[in-house]
């Protein structure tokens, strides 16, 4: 099962950052150069909650966006007390 969120469709999003050496020409060098290029991924905020869906109870992944704008009716109260 893949960490997506149900209601906003948040994934994983892959990113590239750019490493740059030298001096910028403003501080009297030569230049930026672009020396590498980078992978790196970005997570969104997932939480798993138990939800009222079709009438009955799943647990699914909801991004703390989803979270604010969801009505609480529609969440399960957890019996679990920690």
């Amino acid at each position: 099962m893949p960490r997506v969120c149900r209601l906003t469709g948040k994934r994983t999003r892959t990113l590239k950052t750019s490493v740059r050496s030298g001096s910028p020409q403003k501080r009297g060098g030569v230049g930026l150069k672009k020396t590498g290029v980078r992978k790196r991924t970005q997570k969104p905020n997932l939480q798993k909650k138990t939800v009222w869906l079709g009438g009955r109870a799943q647990r699914v992944w909801l991004s703390t966006t989803a979270l604010r704008s969801l009505d609480p009716t529609l969440l399960v109260a957890s019996s679990r007390r920690r």
